[in-house]
């Protein structure tokens, strides 16, 4: 019952970001090295022609929102019922400054420019995914990680109205950039006080590197993390509990369980870095039992040979991380990675 109702929800979502845009739009669709993605050109104003932006990759469900958009209105009573009965179901929702920091990002274009969260937040979202129950402890978190592909941020055609930093101000004017060591002038974390953080990262091009890069269509700068790019490759759509729910991207739950399992792996084995280990490996844990109890083990299966081809060092990433398993997920995960 509860994985229909979050069908449901993410179904209104989807509806509601098409039929939000001004009344006379036209969409376009491209196809670009193979793939098809839609543009939008909003109608005529009195400044002129506004320019045609992207508006999303091709999928059944945007093309299903699309035909529907000039006839369909959103409901925003209807998705908050959703929304409430999810809660008392039992699925988590976000705090308050999350959820008005994922709307303002939402209502600034970031999603569609497919931007990904990632991180705990993004872990809450596949209690609906995947119809489970997460307990409280692995779901805990102060911050927001906000990712995008480097290569998609340069390669889009299109941008922020306005800098990350502008946004995040109209939910609290307090958020301010958190400068790099090596540049004052340079930011990928931006907070408010109490400690919240919104951290921005990307996925790393060639050698490894610490120097921040720029994303030119979120406007902000991002630190560039090894193992991203295998994180990033897959994303699916999730709803944010937030007041009348928000359509955001996030990784798959198989990628995300996998790229946990090798980050665990670059934690230090004290302090404040070995308790985030520890957290890495239970919401990992979480989600292999979970996908293999929802009869999805072939797809995590697949996630994890390929990490495997990636070479000798993901291999043995992936062997001491599974140590750390519970007995059934752990006996799953060494089946495959030594068969791989």
């Amino acid at each position: 019952m509860i994985q229909t109702s979050y069908a449901e929800l993410l179904d209104q979502l989807r509806l509601a970001i098409a039929s939000s845009v001004p009344e006379g739009s036209t969409f376009r669709r491209r196809t670009i090295s193979g793939k098809t993605y839609w543009y939008i050109q909003e109608p005529t104003t009195r400044t002129g022609r506004s320019p045609e932006r992207y508006f999303g990759a091709d999928t059944p469900e945007l093309r299903s929102a699309i035909e529907k958009a000039t006839a369909a209105k959103s409901n925003a009573d209807g998705r908050r019922a959703i929304r409430r009965s999810l809660v008392a179901g039992g699925l988590p929702e976000p705090d308050t400054v999350t959820a008005s920091v994922i709307d303002a990002l939402a209502l600034a274009g970031v999603f569609r420019l497919r931007g990904i969260i990632v991180g705990t937040v993004a872990f809450q979202t596949y209690a609906g995914h995947l119809g489970v129950r997460l307990p409280s402890a692995a779901i805990r978190t102060g911050d927001l990680d906000l990712a995008q592909d480097y290569g998609v941020s340069v390669a889009l055609d299109d941008k922020l109205d306005q800098p990350l930093v502008e946004i995040l101000k109209t939910v609290d004017p307090a958020f301010v950039p958190v400068p790099t060591l090596a540049n004052p002038l340079v930011a990928t974390t931006y907070a408010r006080p109490g400690g919240y953080r919104v951290d921005v990262l990307t996925t790393n091009r060639g050698a490894d590197r610490d120097a921040p890069v720029r994303l030119p269509s979120l406007q902000t700068d991002a630190v560039p993390l090894r193992f991203l790019d295998f994180l990033l490759r897959d994303t699916v759509e999730a709803a944010v509990l937030t007041r009348f729910g928000t359509l955001v991207n996030v990784p798959s739950p198989e990628r995300y369980a996998v790229h946990k399992m090798i980050v665990s792996t670059l934690r230090q084995t004290t302090g404040e870095s070995a308790v985030k280990a520890d957290k890495d490996m239970v919401q990992s844990g979480i989600l292999i039992e979970a996908l293999i109890l929802k009869r999805r083990h072939d797809d995590l299966a697949d996630v994890l040979r390929e990490a495997v081809q990636r070479g000798a060092a993901w291999k043995d990433r992936l062997k001491r991380s599974v140590k750390r398993l519970d007995d059934g997920p752990r006996a799953f995960v060494s089946s495959v990675i030594e068969d791989a």
